[in-house]
């Protein structure tokens, strides 16, 4: 099916507008962070941003960059700070295999004692869902994640937990390998000295296998146990080797020595002292257990002494679920726990937890068992942040009453009690906000918006009592603690997520957006938010450019023939995407911006038929190659000039290598190049002014559409016949299979509105292009971009 019957699928479907989502220009900022960052090699605040961003990203600078924050904060005597940052670099150290340094980052921790599995790692990772490059150290906390997520589900007509498929091959494996390990001795190998050995009989019952046929040539191994086949072949046991040495009368041998991993703290903690035989299936067998494993690995080595020694085990495994989510922020340093906010806080956290900072393990005791974990989740959320932010949130008297916000009246379910958060929304809050120059919290537009919001009768829905409150609110902290108080609920955030949508657009403009242009767009986030993230590209769009854009998707949703509304916003979304991408290289500068931008999209907004659709794609094109062109740049093909852009990612000249890549990935689409529907465009324009037709220069023109060809209809012409029903959207997709320029400028025989019809026909084909450039920019490798929004047409999902 090729990309227009997609788009014109999708608009059947009700998909009334295109749009695009964006993305951070990564490069750019990483840039502008280090250049700061190396300016002020000082300054805790650059030097934190620098590396936060390396970590986001995954760069592996990031460890360079946090061990210069470290210095920075310990030479700034912010012990707190520099214990978090040191954890941080110790678990990134692990992560990178440099255990040397991560022991150095965490220095006095323990060795923990080892046992023995069955089998090699390889064949216990492949089974267990670990990754074949773990450390040792993160096998077992890898495999008690796994069973706390999977391994386990509720029984049918009951309450009981009942284990999983993946739990089950484990256990199997686990037992077929202790098999094997005994068959292999003390040698710690599997040999077969020939075919006729006694020993292959025993090795292929274990396997699941027996040898049909006499040794020699003959020899075929076939199964003979289905369930221990499988475990031999997922695991990894090399049964065609085994078979070829069969069938050659030659020696196997095949290592099966066992693996030793480290249990935190030593296997008598976890079984209070009893003697087990088999650890591994004491910790997969109870999955409270396990929980409790994962959330005592990801401890600092003195955080979790600390509590292994003054906490009682059957307390900790009672919150194990809570440890786990909120438990990697703890910090306890010699005996005390390193609160958010500092000293300046640790009365309002002795006041909300029962106990005094100053006892460290029986702080984070109560903290973790207070109101099923909800206090717990704002440590956490309060944690994680640092800064004004940090500052004001944690103001004692904010602390309790945003608190006061997040318990509710009703503490249970708590939000550990899932595998997955269940209140993530609370931690986007908490590291999105943002806090003016006057101290106080950003609030775009003003106060009065977002009480209309609340209040608003449609909205009630999310929450009776805020909907109520509402028309009496009278500071930002008002705000801030409806929005507190909704990261609780089990619903659609929506009022969060357009506070985080708007916020985001608002961030990094010289001036704010005005109120007018907020409460619109705090109207329309139903139906238009997931396109706001194209607004904040550039911190130079104005207000009245926005509403442009609001303005011209609202009209295409009003187009009401639903083949030019196909049209206008697949050619809608090709052009702001390729602005996007323009402005995101550095292509169009900073000042040329908002211009382009009010430009391209300023004819949507009244779409009257085809011809006024391929002028505003032509316009809007030509706009945009304007801007991106230097004053003293000669003008090129728009085909060319588009191709070299994009190439360019904002360099003086273009990547010769993935221009290359881009004009291939074109080629593949068939797609009809921009110089030949410009030219086509002029030469037909020019006739119906009058001019005499170029008949050699048309039929070139007019070769490159025989090229082209449309998917077949859906039906024969004899069951459409049989149907007796031809839809407008069939007549329409006839029309485009057969459009053929040159017996169509034959049959217009000089008339300028049948020639101008032509000119109109192209505008389906101008859409194609240049959607067709905007996949072949994103097209991997050249970056992995998903579109994943449904409200929107996005044309080259479709082709």
């Amino acid at each position: 099916m090729t990309m227009r019957v997609r788009i014109l699928a999708a608009v059947l479907l009700g998909i009334a507008v295109p749009g695009i989502k964006a993305y951070d220009d990564a490069m750019g900022a990483r840039g502008a962070l280090a250049q700061e960052a190396r300016n002020h090699p000082h300054d805790v605040g650059a030097l934190t941003k620098y590396a936060e961003f390396l970590d986001r990203h995954g760069d592996q600078e990031c460890r360079d960059a946090y061990r210069k924050l470290l210095a920075a904060l310990e030479n700034a005597g912010d012990k707190d700070r520099a214990a978090a940052i040191s954890r941080r670099l110790a678990r990134l150290d692990l992560l990178a295999g440099d255990r040397a340094n991560a022991g150095n980052a965490g220095a006095g921790a323990e060795k923990w004692p080892t046992i023995q599995i069955p089998g090699p790692m390889r064949s216990f990772a492949r089974m267990a869902a670990i990754p074949q490059d773990a450390d040792p150290a993160d096998a077992l906390p890898s495999l008690a994640r796994s069973v706390m997520t999977s391994g386990y589900q509720t029984g049918h007509g009951s309450e009981a937990l009942e284990p999983t498929e993946y739990l089950k091959l484990i256990i199997r494996y686990l037992s077929q390998a202790k098999e094997l390990q005994a068959l292999a001795g003390a040698g710690k190998a599997i040999r077969i000295e020939k075919c006729e050995s006694p020993a292959v009989a025993d090795l292929l019952r274990v396997l699941g296998y027996r040898m049909r046929g006499g040794c020699g040539s003959e020899v075929v191994l076939e199964t003979v146990n289905a369930a221990r086949a499988f475990l031999t072949s997922d695991s990894g046991f090399p049964v065609n080797a085994l078979e070829e040495a069969l069938r050659t009368d030659r020696p196997f041998t095949y290592g099966y020595a066992g693996t030793s991993l480290p249990v935190v703290f030593g296997t008598d903690y976890w079984t209070g002292g009893k003697p087990t035989a088999d650890f591994v299936e004491t910790l997969i067998g109870d999955p409270r257990l396990a929980r409790l494993y994962v959330a005592l690995a990801r401890l600092d080595p003195e955080t979790a002494d600390s509590l292994r020694k003054n906490v009682p085990f059957a307390r900790l495994k009672t919150y194990g679920h809570v440890l786990d989510f909120y438990g990697g922020m703890f910090a306890i340093r010699g005996g005390k726990a390193a609160v958010p906010g500092g000293a300046r806080t640790e009365a309002a956290w002795t006041e909300l937890v029962g106990t005094s900072p100053a006892q460290g393990p029986q702080f984070y005791d109560k903290l973790i068992a207070k109101d099923d974990g909800w206090l717990a989740s704002l440590y956490d959320a309060l944690a994680r942040i640092h800064g004004p932010v940090q500052e004001y949130l944690t103001e004692p008297a904010r602390l309790k009453r945003f608190y006061s916000a997040v318990r509710g009246r009703v503490t249970t379910p708590g939000p550990a009690r899932p595998v997955m958060r269940a209140n993530a929304d609370m931690m986007l809050l908490t590291t999105r906000l943002r806090i003016d120059a006057n101290g106080t919290p950003h609030i775009p537009g003003n106060l009065e918006i977002w009480k209309n919001l609340f209040a608003h009768a449609a909205l009630g829905k999310y929450d009776a009592r805020l909907a109520h409150q509402a028309p009496g609110w009278k500071t930002p902290d008002d705000l801030l603690e409806a929005l507190f108080a909704l990261c609780r609920k089990n619903v659609e955030n929506q009022p969060l997520k357009i506070f985080m949508a708007v916020s985001d657009v608002d961030r990094g403009r010289t001036s704010p957006l005005a109120p007018a242009v907020v409460d619109r767009m705090v109207r329309e986030y139903p139906v238009y938010g997931a396109q706001y993230a194209i607004f904040s590209e550039s911190p130079e769009l104005s207000g009245k450019s926005i509403g442009a854009f609001l303005d011209a998707a609202a009209g295409i949703s009003k187009t009401r023939e639903l083949l030019l509304r196909a049209d206008s916003a697949g050619m809608f979304q090709a052009l702001v995407g390729l602005w996007q991408i323009l402005v995101r290289q550095g292509n169009i500068p900073a000042d040329r911006a908002d211009g382009a931008f009010a430009a391209v999209v300023a004819p949507f907004g009244a779409m009257r038929d085809d011809g006024s659709l391929f002028d505003a794609g032509v316009n809007g094109l030509d706009t945009l190659l304007a801007a991106a062109r230097a004053p003293d740049t000669p003008a090129r093909g728009p085909q060319e000039a588009l191709i070299d852009l994009l190439a360019a990612g904002g360099a003086a000249e273009a990547d010769d290598a993935l221009a290359a890549e881009l004009t291939g990935v074109l080629e593949a689409q068939r797609i009809v190049s921009l110089d030949v529907l410009y030219s086509l465009a002029d030469r037909l324009a020019a006739m119906a002014k009058g001019e005499k037709p170029d008949a050699e220069t048309m039929n070139k023109l007019a070769s490159r559409f025989a090229e082209i060809r449309l998917a077949r209809p859906s039906l024969s012409e004899a069951e459409r016949i049989a149907q007796d029903e031809v839809t407008a959207v069939e007549r329409r997709l006839d029309a485009e299979r057969g459009f053929n320029p040159r017996s169509a400028i034959v049959k217009a025989a000089n008339d300028p509105a049948k020639l101008r019809a032509i000119r109109a026909q192209l505008a389906p084909w101008l859409r194609d292009t240049l959607v067709a450039f905007e996949y072949a920019y994103y097209k991997p490798p050249k970056a992995e971009v998903l579109y994943a929004n449904p409200l929107f047409v996005r044309s080259h999902d479709f082709m």
